[in-house]
């Protein structure tokens, strides 16, 4: 099977004769369990070992710790890219660490987790803010995406069980989309779009997709609030599940570049959260 377009080979069989034992990641074409679940399980093993879950640190086992670090640090991370904390906005240790009930250590130890990831910036002397959004950002982010996601569908549409697409399909068309709340409307399009990358079989490309999905995220829910840019992204979803039904994988490239075009032509439109 072609690779994105390289001429390489990911050496997998197509759909049918998965080998499941090549695959790490659950169950990554079906949705008997929710694509959300998977990826909070998948964020929180325990890779510490029997060793790791015996020693104590000041009393506290050092499981313990990374837990309470991983659920700060994921707390945060979700409040920045759901834009609860808006771009731009000031980012207080001390009033982090009285809302969870913590100390300021596993605050400032996910400040600089985010901060890796360009979510937070840390300016000595000065203070932390969560990273605003830039017009470099914003071409970079979408240049990643119109790279590689028309070819992740073109891939995945190999895998993918066709009842899923119905349902996705029934589920979209059938939206209120006068009624149904913007949070709720969100996730179903964060479904869509983890369910077509798993369907990669390609645990690599997917955490790398799932990195500039994180960045492109604060874009998106952004856009969202423009006029009518969620009834549009709706009918462009109905699009692209209607091409991967059709398995026309030309076409599948085409809608999903167009689904692309449209999410960055919205985001340019946003006032007051671009950084020059």
């Amino acid at each position: 099977m072609d690779f994105l377009g390289t001429g390489v080979t990911d050496g997998s069989p197509r759909a049918g004769t998965v080998e499941t034992s090549r695959i790490r990641h659950p169950a990554p074409c079906r949705m008997e369990k929710s694509l959300r679940v998977i990826r909070s399980e998948k964020g929180t093993e325990n890779r510490t070992g029997s060793k790791g879950m015996r020693e104590k640190v000041n009393g506290v086992s050092t499981v313990k710790k990374e837990a309470l670090q991983e659920q700060v640090y994921r707390k945060i991370k979700e409040r920045i890219i759901s834009c609860e904390m808006l771009p731009g906005s000031v980012v207080s240790e001390e009033n982090l660490a009285s809302e969870f009930g913590t100390s300021r250590t596993p605050i400032r130890e996910a400040l600089l987790r985010l901060q890796r990831e360009h979510l937070i910036d840390i300016y000595p002397r000065q203070g932390t803010f969560v990273s605003p959004i830039s017009l470099q950002d914003i071409y970079e982010i979408y240049q990643i995406r119109l790279l590689i996601e028309p070819r992740i569908a073109r891939i995945a549409s190999r895998r993918m069980d066709r009842g899923v697409l119905e349902r996705f399909l029934q589920l979209f068309a059938a939206l209120d989309m006068k009624t149904i709340s913007f949070k709720e409307w969100f996730q179903y399009d964060r479904d869509l779009h983890d369910y077509i990358v798993e369907c990669t079989h390609n645990r690599h490309l997917i955490e790398i997709y799932r990195v500039v999905m994180d960045q492109n995220q604060r874009m998106r829910i952004l856009a969202g609030r423009l006029p009518k840019r969620i009834e549009s992204t709706n009918e462009e979803h109905i699009a692209i599940l209607k091409a991967l039904l059709s398995q026309d994988e030309e076409r599948i490239e085409q809608v999903m570049s167009a689904h692309i075009l449209a999410s960055r032509d919205a985001v340019l439109k946003l006032e007051g959260y671009i950084h020059e």
